[in-house]
């Protein structure tokens, strides 16, 4: 929406009260160009951080939007699309929001790989503790649900 929306009403979307920091701003997408353009829109907002989203599993964002949690299963896409965003963001911190797993793809060492994967592209955070942050939802997204009718067990893709 940010990178489509003509610039007096961006602050419909982007402004809100200073005393309400720490204030993040969470983008979705998977195009690294698009996210570079969308930070660098609310770079002059001021956010603490700017977080993409890596988590949601709606079948909106998900399935046909082929952003939120599908983007676990595409980690040098993740990588490219923080560098984009922490390239354009004014020098806000950028973090991302996953869960532990999707469908099939939940063990231990696949989130590590997609969080190492990730976290060497990203720039260090200010402060005391400089490393990448990722906000981890202690539970898998579940892209394909299995449809029970009767007798039949069918997989369905959102």
């Amino acid at each position: 929406t940010l990178t489509h929306v003509d610039h007096p009403r961006l602050d419909r979307y982007l402004d809100f009260p200073l005393q309400t920091h720490p204030s993040v701003l969470q983008l979705g997408g998977s195009d690294p160009e698009s996210l570079g353009r969308a930070a660098a829109i609310a770079a002059p907002y001021a956010y603490d951080e700017l977080n993409l989203n890596c988590g949601c599993p709606s079948p909106k964002v998900a399935g046909k939007g082929n952003f939120g949690a599908a983007l676990m299963l595409e980690p040098e896409l993740v990588a490219d699309c923080v560098a984009a965003m922490a390239a354009n963001s004014g020098g806000a911190p950028v973090t991302v929001k996953c869960r532990i797993g999707v469908d099939d793809v939940d063990s231990y060492d696949a989130l590590c790989a997609f969080v190492e994967t990730v976290a060497a592209r990203m720039p260090p955070r200010r402060g005391e503790d400089a490393r990448p942050l990722f906000a981890i939802h202690a539970r898998k997204a579940l892209l394909r649900r299995v449809l029970y009718t009767g007798s039949h067990t069918t997989a369905s893709a959102w």
